[in-house]
């Protein structure tokens, strides 16, 4: 089957324009996502020192068997290694894009390359980035390559010693809510509860981080390499440890409801929590006292303590918001920023970010809306020396009768953003096929790519989807997909997006 190959109306490579060989270099982007709960693969390292708290941290129990984590490792590695990363490839145009295999090597190298090629066929041959797949990032072959530099999604601790565009610290500490709560960015007031400092030591009055296992008990040192503080250690760690998860849980229940709780990194809409209730506490407490807050605490260490990892960020919560807009932009070199679009995001009820709709003929006067909050952000962003795409999840609130409405910021995602490709596509979709309107959301579906764009064939044909990454994992017969469908109006996306659903579920990262 022949499908219509997509032009995009720009790409990262000519938004980075001459930067792409400025002082840096040739650079190239590194887009896979990370994980502080486990290991992707033999060749891509759990992150110990850039602590991300994403829904894999947050949902994986302290104990579970290793057939359960042998599971949730080959499904998150196959969406952090190759669904997101050949989902921003899509946009970056003819550049070069590093991947690392979810199998970290063997059969499934050649696997995970075909994948992306096809993926990548949808684009017209000038705008398809340049793959470069590695089993892993010790991998990497820069000269050999042309590369001088690499551009980091995240900050992924293998990639410490390469030549970097924005160096990881700064990389990690633009993307953290504490950053943005003392930006002087609008924001919705907050507070940071920050887990105490002090120096190492092996008594309960210490306000650092733990001691190292070494100097704990027995039970400590002979299981040094575990993540997580155990728990039937018998000395300081184990005592520091419910000590300050305590004090944490003290305050949390004493914070007036309604709020807003975020960790510091998060992605995803994974490691935030909106509490409305007393139950809403009560849950709350129960999943950070036995989940996230022994493996985010224990983390910590003089090695990252500087980043402040485990600082949890208290917020206001608007009950009923006009919108929840995602701003979507790129800052140029110069500190110019570019508006690529502005859409409505698609949370689930945990929060978490499923997708997001657009509207294209509105983007005028959206553009007109988001520009001096752009502006400000983009400034700021620029005070550090960063350059390159950027997403803002903003909230629009009345104010009153007459009057107008308030924007407030409640998370930077200075990276590629999940709706980057919505604001792309205005020409394959808008001008040249009259769908004014399209949504992007990721899927799993127990049928190969090639079955799936023959269940659609009039859709595919007509230009209607755009399959912008995809993953077949033959060995479980589940496949992983990040779509784009567009439609006349809203009436008539929300049929074609139903009749997906009926053969796919929606996922989230």
């Amino acid at each position: 089957m022949r499908l219509p190959q997509v032009t995009l109306d720009t790409t990262l490579k000519e938004l980075y324009g001459n930067s792409v060989h400025g002082p840096e270099g040739r650079i190239a982007l590194v887009q896979s996502v990370v994980c502080t709960e486990l290991a992707l693969s033999s060749k891509v390292g759990r992150n110990s020192k850039y602590l991300y708290v994403e829904s894999t941290f947050c949902s994986t129990p302290l104990k579970c068997s290793r057939q359960e984590r042998a599971e949730i490792q080959r499904t998150v590695a196959i969406k952090f290694l190759s669904l997101v990363p050949q989902r921003d490839a899509f946009c970056a145009g003819n550049m070069p894009i590093v991947i690392f295999d979810p199998a970290g090597s063997g059969k499934e190298t050649a696997h995970g390359k075909v994948e992306a090629k096809k993926t990548m066929s949808n684009l017209t041959a000038d705008q398809r980035s340049k793959i470069l797949y590695f089993a892993g990032p010790q991998d990497i072959s820069m000269e050999a390559n042309g590369i001088d530099s690499l551009v980091a999604r995240l900050a992924l601790d293998d990639l410490e010693g390469y030549p970097l565009v924005i160096d990881l610290d700064t990389n990690y500490f633009l993307n953290s809510k504490l950053a943005l709560s003392e930006s002087g960015l609008p924001r919705y007031e907050s507070s940071a509860l920050t887990v105490p400092k002090s120096p190492k030591s092996v008594s309960l009055e210490l306000k650092d981080f733990s001691p190292a296992p070494t100097e704990c008990c027995a039970v400590c040192m002979s299981r040094d390499g575990e993540i997580v503080i155990p728990d039937d250690c018998t000395g300081v760690r184990g005592r520091w440890l419910k000590s300050r998860i305590r004090d944490i849980l003290e305050h949390i229940s004493a914070q007036p409801i309604p709020f807003v709780l975020k960790n510091q990194q998060t992605f995803g809409g994974g490691g935030t929590f909106k509490v409305s209730s007393r139950k809403d506490v009560a849950d709350l407490k129960a999943l950070l006292s036995t989940r996230i807050l022994p493996k985010l605490l224990s983390g910590v260490g003089p090695l990252n303590a500087h980043l402040k990892p485990a600082t949890l960020i208290l917020s206001e919560m608007v009950q009923d918001p006009i919108c929840d807009w995602g701003l979507t932009f790129f800052v140029r070199r110069s500190g110019q920023c570019v508006y690529l679009s502005a859409t409505q995001q698609i949370l689930d009820p945990t929060n978490a970010w499923i997708g997001s709709n657009i509207s294209y003929p509105a983007q005028d006067q959206l553009r007109q809306k988001f520009t001096p909050i752009m502006l400000e952000i983009g400034a700021w962003l620029h005070s550090y020396g960063y350059f390159g795409p950027c997403g803002a999840d903003i909230l629009e609130e009345a104010q009153g009768d007459h009057m107008p409405t308030m924007m407030k910021i409640v998370d930077l995602n200075v990276r590629t953003s999940g709706s980057l490709t919505l604001g792309l596509l205005k020409g394959h979709f808008s001008e040249q096929r009259g769908l004014h309107h399209a949504t992007c959301f990721s899927i799993s579906v127990n049928m190969t790519r090639e079955s799936f764009i023959e269940t659609f064939e009039a859709d595919f044909t007509d230009g209607r989807i755009v399959i912008v990454g995809w993953y077949d994992d033959v060995s479980s017969g589940t496949s992983y997909g990040y779509l784009v469908v567009g439609a006349t109006d809203e009436d008539d996306l929300g049929r074609r997006v139903a009749g997906v659903k009926k053969l796919a579920s929606v996922m989230h990262f």
